[in-house]
C-alpha cells in the first residue's frame, strides 16, 4: 500500500510534465492545446507501437 502513492505521484508527474510541453510547444489556448495533445499522443503511440519506422 505505500507504492500507491508514489505510483500516483509519478503519473501526476508525468501527465503535468506532457501538459506542460503541448502548451509550451503549441499554444496556450484551448484549441491549440486539445490538437497538440492529440498530435502528440499520436506521436508517442507510434513510437510505442513501432509503428513510426
Amino acid at each position: 500500500m505505500r507504492a500507491l502513492p508514489i505510483v500516483f505521484w509519478i503519473l501526476a508527474f508525468l501527465a503535468a510534465t506532457f501538459c506542460w510541453m503541448v502548451i509550451f510547444q503549441h499554444g496556450l489556448s484551448w484549441q491549440a492545446f486539445t490538437s497538440g495533445a492529440r498530435e502528440e499522443l499520436r506521436v508517442l503511440f507510434s513510437l510505442a507501437t513501432g509503428a513510426g519506422k
